[in-house]
């Protein structure tokens, strides 16, 4: 398909549309996670640790593509709330693993619902051409991290 601004779809720029969607969802999610003290900068943290039990912070950066300021930012705001503990790493006594708290594992539980009920709501939003569009951004995105790793 060619992209030309006679095409109503594309009359706005594509990047400017992206980030503007990127900003309306994000706070809708810190809106919506606000009553569990966690918000769209913080609350997939908690949701990748949950799935990858035990990472490390350098494995955290390559997972989430963030510099290791914000992760480390992140990580310890989330440590005092209770919901991230640290371990020294068996393998290498100089790094630390992640790990959910008893009360991170019940937040991730009630974020992981939340955020599908939000995937859910809004992909019924789209008709199914709108959603092979979407499948098509999704791997131009997967195709730019590789052509542009960090």
């Amino acid at each position: 398909m060619v992209l030309t601004t006679s095409n109503k779809y594309f009359d706005a720029d594509f990047v400017q549309q992206v980030a503007v969607l990127n900003l309306v969802i994000t706070n809708h999610i810190t809106e919506m996670l606000a009553p569990y003290e966690v918000n769209a900068s913080n609350y997939f943290y908690v949701m990748k640790i949950s799935e990858n039990p035990g990472i490390t912070r350098s494995d955290f950066n390559q997972l989430v593509h963030l510099n290791h300021s914000s992760i480390t930012r992140a990580v310890n705001h989330l440590i005092e709330k209770g919901l991230i503990k640290q371990s020294i790493n068996p393998r290498d006594k100089r790094g630390t693993q992640l790990f959910l708290t008893d009360k991170g594992i019940q937040l991730n539980r009630e974020i992981t619902q939340k955020i599908s009920e939000l995937n859910a709501n809004l992909m019924a939003k789209l008709e199914p051409q709108q959603q092979t569009i979407f499948s098509n951004i999704v791997k131009l995105r997967q195709s730019i991290e590789r052509d542009y790793p960090e």
